[in-house]
């Protein structure tokens, strides 16, 4: 059988500490940070399981810029990190 990641459910820390470290400083650095990862590998090969219907490109992308932006809402309403209105973001 195959291994998921758990990516998903520990994202917020893995999106705060990559923020606190500098390589993620806007959302498009978010969404490119979640293509290096093992969760994106298996989220085109067993899509249903990340709750992503569509495959195209633009579905994939528009997935991810849901995890971001729901990700870093939660981050920011925690205070964990501020998002400026050109969607840059600091700790």
């Amino acid at each position: 059988f195959p291994v998921e990641s758990s990516l998903p459910e520990v994202l917020h820390n893995h999106i705060n500490a990559e923020v606190a470290g500098g390589s993620i400083r806007n959302k498009q650095d978010a969404v490119e940070y979640l293509t290096w990862t093992y969760m994106f590998r298996r989220l085109l090969v067993n899509p249903t399981y990340y709750h992503l219907d569509d495959t195209s490109a633009e579905a994939v992308q528009q997935h991810l810029l849901s995890l971001v932006d729901a990700t870093l809402d939660d981050l920011e309403n925690a205070g964990c990190l501020e998002t400026q209105e050109d969607f840059h973001v600091s700790p």
